[in-house]
């Protein structure tokens, strides 16, 4: 079974990638601001399972801030070419471990490690409102997949997620509620989709029939997010929703669901704050 460490660090990294944000304003903050918070997570095993639990886990709260470096929630992000319009940035996201089944599509199916996805993210910023209080950006994440357990790393392919999001945020503490909504499709290669929902011979039953997926279109998803700054507490919430109408999987008996909801609450304290300040666009 993965360790609970792993575990943690998948959920963190599948929770930090659903509240990610835009640049804003210019304005003064901190370089550097560190806390620890508590997140809570109520998920589905995987996408198209009937089947799904919460957890709670720890979240640390860092934030870095320079003219071309931030790292914060979202994780790491680096301006190119001195422009606020085109960024580079870390994409995060993660799955949690499905276990074995006595009963339902996956029974006598041996247990699946968490997973964990990373890799480059191109962000181009379509549009802004005045005084920047709101921007269009088009984000093209690129991630290479692996399933985690305690001493095994093993590659499960790519994953291409690009989507467009509408945001709004205002960093002071004490400010309003930065929301977000997003929507994009997914695709993905054979490998990755092997990983959930082949059906190997020896696994088949007169109910669950052989089975091998193909690359392409995973279906598409909707992301709403929403955070706050009050005082030395940072507040967040999420919600997403998957459409798998038309993926290439669909018709795999592994597939239970046309759709997939996650939802997600988390709060951090902020612990030390540097007093050393910088101006950057962000926040």
């Amino acid at each position: 079974m993965p360790s609970r460490s792993c575990f943690r660090a998948v959920l963190i990294a599948a929770f930090a990638s659903a509240l990610h944000a835009a640049p804003a304003q210019a304005r003064t903050l901190p370089v550097w601001e560190v806390g620890l918070g508590l997140g809570v997570l109520s998920v589905p095993f995987y996408r198209g399972a009937g089947d799904g639990r919460s957890y709670a886990f720890p979240i640390p709260y860092i934030k870095y801030r320079s003219r071309f470096l931030q790292v914060d929630e979202d994780g790491l992000r680096g301006k190119l070419f001195t422009s606020d319009r085109l960024l580079l940035d870390i994409s995060l996201a993660g799955g949690v471990p499905v276990p074995e089944n006595s009963d339902g599509p996956r029974a006598g199916m041996p247990s699946l490690h968490p997973t964990v996805e990373l890799g480059p993210q191109l962000e181009y910023r379509l549009w802004q409102a005045s005084a920047h209080r709101g921007a269009v950006w088009l984000h093209l994440p690129l991630r290479a997949a692996f399933s985690v357990a305690i001493g095994e790393v093993d590659d499960q392919g790519w994953v291409f997620a690009p989507y467009v999001e509408y945001e709004t945020r205002d960093g002071n503490p004490g400010g309003p509620w930065a929301i977000g909504i997003g929507a994009g499709p997914l695709f993905a290669t054979r490998g990755y989709h092997d990983y959930f929902y082949e059906v190997l011979p020896g696994q088949a039953t007169p109910t669950r029939p052989e089975y091998h997926a193909e690359a392409g279109y995973s279906g598409s998803r909707i992301t709403l997010s929403a955070h706050r700054r009050i005082g030395h507490w940072w507040l967040g919430a999420f919600a997403r929703v998957d459409s798998l109408k038309g993926a290439v999987f669909a018709d795999s008996p592994l597939v239970q669901e046309d759709y997939y909801y996650a939802a997600g609450i988390a709060i951090s304290r902020v612990l030390a704050v540097s007093r050393t300040r910088v101006e950057i666009e962000g926040e």
